[in-house]
């Protein structure tokens, strides 16, 4: 068997069907994982690494004493499953393979997953052959070409990788131990520091710094307005920025007529085409269009996986002479760009263009195959057409413009006016990302005198270095050697995700500036790039086999010793400064009943907006609960109760903006305090006035205390305490029909369970009761369909049944065994025979006595009578000796209170058979035995 092994499920499906040509590919999955066979081969994908390093055991103890964070810098590493049944099922096909490939991608991180993959079958069949399969693109011409000329895996390549593997682990592990125990931070508030991470938000921090510091200086730009045959001209002074207020008002001054015409320069400029897209510029065209950096890459990767774009992880702006352009360009000829391709064809430059960086690895990214909108949909379709468009560009001929300078004279003051009109647009007719800004100045000659419509003196201030936007900052990290292409927009990501930084442009966060402001001052090593452009470029070494892994791993271990040795030295001041700032984060204002600090808490799943002041001060604001989102504060306040507003934020879900806690918290209740049936607008300003906003702070409060706070009887305030309960539970069953709907009725599009239950409370169901006892017509109205009403009255039914036995003293464990004989409701009890019941359910007659009694009492009606386990167990035995009478028929008789010969022989046939379904012939015939 040929086993070939892909980086992920995705590429295994495509490279299989691709490489099988006209034969069928069979899929089939072995637990959860799948795999593609055909002829005498079998391709299965990866999850990218399924395995990871990790320290050897006895390190997970992040208090221990013996194993400091500073002893995981030369503690061992070991490589452990992530994926135990792919891990698995490699090692089993593995067993039977006679060849071996591996297909992952070609860059370091492909080459390091798939070396590991490469262990794991040397594991287990060390013997077999094993080659590699180099590929810029999942298409049928690129996979054929690649398994036609297989080479060997790049062993050097791989090592760089798991140095870096090594050296990030050593470094991010112990570094992000020894910041948040000195923090006191654990749990989901761990202080993460990483090699790559903290110098990248130390230049975001720096940034903000300069911000802050920058004092604007004034200055003023001197403008006029002309026209000439309808057009107006706005010529600006050729001084430019007036930095003296004097000089810049004599000239204003000085501006009269005429308005001289002195020289007119006319000229062409070329407008070069774009170069190739590497991961950098791409990133950044991406974010042009609205999408983070991340999500470019996500999007990239995914089209390149089902072979749309080439491999989108790359250095290189220049188009290898292996490349077929025209092979390319005819790929996407007949589709939506029809006739772009034809007209760069027509009008394609002689060499396309070309950037500053050349590479052998993969090409720029282009595009490998043709698609349409509706069969990638909106998002993936932004950046495969951005792809196409860009490819195309860099074959396009250059723009061409036409040029105008004019200077004028207007007594003794020197104006300019420039202007520029587009001859020919050449790429720019095929790449709209790039806006081409026309100012068409009218045809002047030197002489030529104008009249002056108004003369503009604007003052302005010099503004402070602006934020970086994730694609800035990609630039800079890739000029400052801060990680790779491959893993730049990530890093980014977790500092998002992280909390240091937030916003786009991105801004850092009160923890984010504390952590770096506490490793400035005290180990600024690792928030410089030094240290970590040293590293990159050592790990490049190994890479052209010119250092080994072991001895830059070696030299990483030197540095963060070095590092260390800072830190333990000023351990307890990092922590009191990381504490102290950030103490902040979690602050959003003033209490407004007793003016100490309010905070953020985080308990559990549960989150709430408590007083410092606790336990004098009580004041508290709810919160949605963490499966919402996790509550941070952004900078936000609001000017009625100067709180900062609050936003919840949850991987993979957009941030949810609360805005002001308060107010959200007085909106969110007034509904609830409207349900008082005393609550008046006066009386609801009166309890708000005193920081009292829910309907449970009146329910819990002393008569005396809530007459006092909002001025009324004690009369009336026992009154509003009595409706205040009232209220919550209506809201408490409200409550549970939420949860309950919520729980059997699955969400879709369109169909939220916020509007489900609107429209329930519409039509007066408000608990699970009413519930139970609606029409499915009011279901069906409420935006519930048939199916998913039918289910959620029949578990509506079977919960108010439930309930109501529990009420009548039914014990919980016999209930659960009359549910499961089909006995559910208070008058199966009541009408249903003893025997009958004893009989479905297994239980001792004389016990279902004592429950049906129960019951009976509970609803007022008489119990019947009681029946021993003896005369029960001898009736059955009676009954089954009579000819032809057998056990299922014995069952039968019980539900018409037949439970021995005696109540037989005195049936009714007629009675008994409309009740049990017997023929009324074959119960004659049973009596007659009896007679």
């Amino acid at each position: 068997m040929h086993l070939i092994i892909a980086e992920k499920n995705i590429s295994a499906n495509r490279i299989a069907q691709i490489l099988a040509g006209n034969e069928k590919v069979r899929a089939t999955k072995d637990g959860s994982v799948s795999t593609y066979s055909f002829d005498t081969k079998t391709v299965v994908g990866l999850k990218g690494h399924v395995v990871e390093v990790d320290f050897e055991p006895g390190y997970t103890n992040w208090r221990s004493e013996t194993h400091t964070p500073r002893t995981l810098i030369d503690a061992g590493i070991v490589k452990k499953p992530t994926e135990k049944k792919i891990v698995n099922l490699i090692q089993k096909l593995s067993r039977k393979a006679d060849l071996v490939t591996i297909a992952t991608d070609y860059d370091t991180e492909g080459e390091l997953i798939g070396k590991e993959a490469y262990e794991l079958v040397r594991a287990v069949n060390p013997n077999v052959r094993i080659n590699r399969a180099r590929f810029s693109a999942i298409t049928p011409a690129e996979i054929r070409t690649a398994f036609e000329n297989l080479t060997d895996l790049d062993f050097d390549l791989a090592a760089a990788g798991e140095a870096r593997q090594t050296v990030d682990l050593m470094w991010g592990a112990s570094l992000t131990r020894f910041i948040s125990l000195a923090a006191r931070r654990g749990g989901t508030n761990i202080l993460s520091v990483g090699r790559v991470q903290s110098p990248t938000l130390a230049m975001i921090v720096e940034r903000e710094r300069e911000i802050e510091s920058f004092v604007p200086q004034t200055y003023w730009m001197l403008s006029l307005a002309t026209e000439k045959d309808g057009v107006t001209i706005e010529a600006r002074h050729t001084a430019g920025r007036f930095t003296d207020h004097e000089a810049a008002l004599a000239a204003e001054a000085g501006t009269k007529e005429p308005l001289v015409v002195t020289d007119v320069k006319e000229g062409q400029k070329n407008d070069r085409a774009p170069t190739p897209f590497d991961t950098t510029t791409f990133i950044v065209a991406a974010s042009r269009l609205g999408l983070s950096a991340a999500n470019a890459m996500r999007l990239a990767e995914d089209l390149y996986m089902n072979g749309y774009i080439s491999y989108p992880r790359t250095d290189n702006t220049v188009y290898p002479k292996s490349l077929n352009l025209n092979a390319i360009l005819n790929t996407l000829k007949g589709g939506v760009f029809d006739k772009d391709v034809a007209w760069v064809q027509q009008n394609r430059r002689p060499v396309p263009t070309r950037g500053k960086k050349e590479s052998t690895d993969h090409p720029p990214i282009h595009p490998t195959g043709s698609a349409t909108r509706e069969a990638l949909g909106q998002d993936r379709w932004k950046v495969y057409e951005l792809v196409v468009r860009r490819f195309l560009a860099t074959l396009s001929p250059d723009a061409n413009w036409a040029t105008t300078r004019c200077t004028f004279d207007a007594s003794g003051e020197a104006y300019k006016a420039t202007g520029g009109r587009l001859l020919y647009a050449g790429w720019r007719r095929i790449y709209p990302y790039s806006e081409a800004k026309e100012n068409i100045l009218p045809v002047l000659a030197p002489g030529e005198r104008l009249p002056i419509k108004n003369v503009n003196l604007e003052e302005k201030e010099t503004q402070p270095p602006a934020r970086y936007s994730q694609s800035r900052l990609i630039q800079v990290m890739e000029e400052l050697g801060l990680g790779t292409k491959s893993t730049r927009h990530e890093v980014i990501g977790k500092l998002v995700s992280r909390r240091y930084v937030e916003g786009n442009p991105l801004r850092p966060t009160l923890v984010g500036r504390a952590v770096i402001d506490a490793l400035d001052n005290h180990a600024e090593t690792i928030t410089e790039p030094e240290m970590t452009q040293t590293l990159e470029e050592h790990m490049q070494l190994i890479k052209q086999s010119q250092r080994s892994r072991d001895d830059v791993v070696t030299e990483s271990r030197e540095m963060l010793h070095r590092v260390f040795d800072k830190l333990e030295a000023h351990k307890s001041e990092i922590g009191t400064e990381i504490m102290e700032q950030t103490a902040e984060e979690h602050t959003v204002g003033p209490c407004p009943d007793c003016g100490h600090d309010l905070r953020i808490r985080h308990i559990g799943v549960s989150q709430f907006i408590g007083c410092t002041g606790y336990p004098e001060c009580r004041f508290n604001i709810s919160l949605p609960g963490s499966t919402w989102g996790k509550a941070i504060r952004v900078e936000a306040t609001c000017p009625e109760h100067n709180l900062s507003h609050v936003r919840l934020i949850r991987k993979g879900a957009r941030p949810w903006d609360i805005g002001c806690p308060l107010c959200s918290h007085i909106t969110s209740n007034v509904e609830a305090l409207r349900m008082m049936p005393s609550m008046t607008d006066d009386l609801m300003q009166r309890l708000h006035a005193q920081h009292i906003y829910t309907v449970s702070e009146i329910a819990g409060m002393q008569p005396e205390d809530l007459a006092k706070a909002v001025d009324v009887g004690t009369k009336e305030a026992v009154e509003l305490a009595r409706e205040a309960e009232d209220a919550l539970e209506v809201l408490r069953r409200r409550s549970e029909l939420r949860k309950f709907v919520r729980k059997i009725v699955p969400p879709r599009r369109g169909r939220s369970h916020a509007k489900i239950i609107k429209n329930l409370l519409g039509q007066g169901i408000g608990d699970i009761h009413a519930l139970s006892v609606a029409e499915p017509a009011a279901l069906k109205k409420a935006g519930i369909p048939e199916a998913a009403g039918a289910e959620l009255l029949e578990a509506a039914r079977g919960l108010c049944n439930e309930r109501a036995l529990r009420e009548a003293g039914v014990p919980a464990v016999s209930l659960k065994k009359y549910q499961a004989g089909g006995v559910a409701t208070l008058d199966d009890f009541c009408y249903l025979p003893i025997p009958y019941l004893a009989s479905k359910t297994g239980i001792n007659p004389e016990t279902v006595h004592k429950h049906v009694d129960l019951v009976c009492r509970h609803l007022g009606r008489p119990a019947p009578q009681k029946i021993s386990r003896t005369v029960f167990e001898r009736g059955r035995k009676e009954l089954l000796e009579v000819p032809g009478l057998g056990e299922a028929t014995v069952d039968r008789l019980y539900l018409a209170g037949i439970y021995d010969a005696a109540t037989l022989r005195v049936a009714d046939p007629e009675e008994v058979s409309s009740v049990t379904g017997i023929p009324k012939a074959r119960l004659r015939d049973y009596i007659g035995h009896l007679k």
